[in-house]
């Protein structure tokens, strides 16, 4: 592995192109990011079709919106006729959970609420103690699914598919633009995306953007066909200190800070959006013999030491 003292934290897409293809661009604010879907050889109605269906899989699995399923299911406890998009997903979760070995767990949940209620209504940290009960709600293995019913084990349990749900439905929205006859397309969700095609002639360039300096970054990465994706702090913390953000270290209860940022290159956007979350959370040295071991995928991780660590394959 190769090491840089430099930082990375998000995904730009490289405009230039001297492909002949017409292109088509949109972006739209969905799933709390914009989203740009950039087309080559394609049409609008294409893009707005690969749109509509960003939204209605957001509208299905986010656990903000009152009437999705996510919600429905975080409030009862269980969901009958679940949709076929809500145990898809479900399913990959326990596969990530099972394949970090519990670093990845859609059941934090309840963590990120006790943060949200102790810095936001109490202005303090959660205590020792508190994390300790909450964390009793934690563990994946609580989720039980039989064909379209799905239900937790325990009450009080709740998931979030934070972690995965952003990869799937750029997925989906691929999938669309492919079945509506489009081979040159870009799905850019907030800086997780996936590309299908080369525009013609050239492929996708992707610059990795340094998280301290957004005007500096570390490389140029062409992909084409593949998913790339970014976990990492976000300098969006609870606390002044940065102890506490969203990235929760589901085996203890408290956030993940060994790393800045990872970044995952894969062939599926869920599969690299599971991947970096699942590294965040593992470290330097168990996170990268993951992605050494996974088939297909490379990264890059960042270290709070401001230290890079390549992946045997990431150019």
């Amino acid at each position: 592995m190769k090491k840089m003292i430099i930082l990375l934290l998000a995904l730009l897409l490289i405009t230039g192109c001297t492909s002949s293809l017409n292109k088509e661009e949109q972006t739209k604010e969905l799933m709390g990011t914009f989203v740009t879907i950039t087309t080559y050889g394609g049409d609008e109605d294409a893009i707005e079709a690969a749109f509509k269906e960003i939204e209605r899989l957001d509208n299905l699995l986010s656990n903000y919106k009152n009437e999705s399923e996510v919600y429905i299911l975080n409030e009862n406890g269980e969901i009958d006729d679940a949709s076929d998009e809500l145990v898809y997903a479900l399913g990959k979760s326990l596969k990530y959970g099972d394949l970090s070995q519990g670093a990845f767990d859609i059941t934090v949940q309840p963590i990120l609420d006790l943060y949200t209620y102790t810095f936001g209504e109490l202005g303090r940290a959660p205590t020792d103690d508190e994390v300790k009960d909450t964390l009793k709600l934690v563990g994946y293995e609580q989720i039980y699914i039989k064909n379209r019913h799905v239900e937790f084990t325990k009450p009080g349990v709740k998931i979030t598919l934070g972690g995965i749900a952003k990869g799937y439905i750029i997925d989906r929205a691929i999938k669309v633009l492919e079945e509506n006859g489009i081979k040159h397309a870009l799905v850019n969700a907030g800086g997780d995306l996936r590309a299908i095609g080369n525009k013609g002639k050239d492929n996708w360039k992707i610059a990795l953007e340094n998280p301290r300096d957004k005007k500096d970054y570390i490389t140029i990465i062409e992909i084409n066909n593949t998913a790339a994706c970014t976990s990492g702090d976000y300098e969006r913390f609870f606390d002044d200190e940065k102890q506490f953000h969203h990235i929760v270290d589901p085996r203890t209860g408290y956030s993940a800070t060994e790393l800045i940022s990872v970044t995952i290159i894969a062939p599926t956007a869920l599969e690299c959006d599971a991947l970096a979350t699942s590294v965040f959370v593992l470290g330097p040295e168990e996170g990268m013999e993951l992605i050494e071991s996974s088939d297909g995928v490379e990264g890059l991780i960042i270290t709070k030491d401001k230290e890079i660590f390549k992946s045997s394959g990431f150019d």
